[in-house]
């Protein structure tokens, strides 16, 4: 489905690699796997134009996915660290102010 939130900071993505990359990272946040290997900030901070507005309508699809496939601990926890995740990078980003 078109999303014109994700729409132009995913255009020109290369899903066959960016998927099974997305799999090996949420897995390894839901199951410790320890498949992803990597730093997922950087590919992210490259992406034009991100704004709360992106991390908010992110967190929305994500949670509604999650809810709709899965219940539970691992769901609640899968949901948390993604919030967590979401507010780590607007920081970095700049987007947030940190509060003292």
């Amino acid at each position: 489905e078109a999303d014109p939130m994700r729409g132009p900071s995913f255009s020109g993505l290369d899903w066959s690699t960016h998927l099974p990359t997305m799999v090996a990272f949420w897995s390894s946040i839901a199951f410790q796997t320890g498949a992803y290997r990597g730093r997922p900030f950087a590919p992210h901070a490259r992406m034009p134009g991100l704004s709360t507005a992106h991390f908010a309508a992110w967190l929305t699809r994500f949670h509604t996915t999650v809810d709709a496939h899965f219940a539970g601990p691992v769901a609640d926890r899968v949901k948390q660290r993604a919030e967590q995740i979401a507010g780590v990078f607007q920081v970095t980003l700049g987007l947030w102010p940190v509060l003292t």
